[in-house]
């Protein structure tokens, strides 16, 4: 193997480990509701969607000021578990999808739990010497509400 073949080699998975810790990075920002790091994380022009979203209807949040505060703001708690991302790289850019299970909560008594289960199709840019995020879009498979409620204090005979 010459010189160049190797360096093309390790640029390879150089770029795969980066798109890998990006990923990372998507969920841990996200999941702490760092809105700025979360919206970094984008291009410029980035974009965040569910599947048949449009800029007109649906969940579509585009441009970092958007995403910092749709992330910032959100109206639940949860927790991305987020699998390998299957990625192809094409030059400055690459696609990939990562299958997903979306753990979320609401504040209050007798809120909704979500489970989601699904996968992301991400369109990735290169940026100088990172990866960044285009284009994400969110397809959901199954979705299971269920309603909690904390553990009551007292006994049910309190109020006799």
């Amino acid at each position: 193997m010459t010189e160049a073949e190797l360096a093309a080699k390790l640029t390879v998975l150089e770029d795969r480990l980066a798109i890998m810790e990006l990923e990372g990075q998507y969920a841990r920002t996200f999941d702490s509701r760092n809105g700025d790091a979360w919206a970094a994380l984008f291009t410029p022009d980035g974009v965040y969607r569910a599947r048949d979203a449009t800029p007109e209807q649906g969940q579509y949040i585009a441009g970092r000021a958007a995403l910092a505060d749709f992330c910032t703001n959100a109206t639940f708690e949860g927790i991305h578990l987020l699998h390998l991302p299957s990625i192809s790289l094409n030059g400055n850019r690459a696609t990939s999808r990562v299958h997903l299970e979306f753990l979320g909560w609401w504040q209050g008594d007798g809120t909704p739990v979500l489970r989601m289960v699904g996968y992301y199709d991400v369109e990735y840019a290169r940026d100088g010497d990172r990866w960044l995020i285009a284009d994400r879009v969110t397809t959901a498979m199954a979705r299971e509400n269920r309603t909690s409620w904390p553990y009551p204090q007292g006994t049910a005979f309190d109020s006799r």
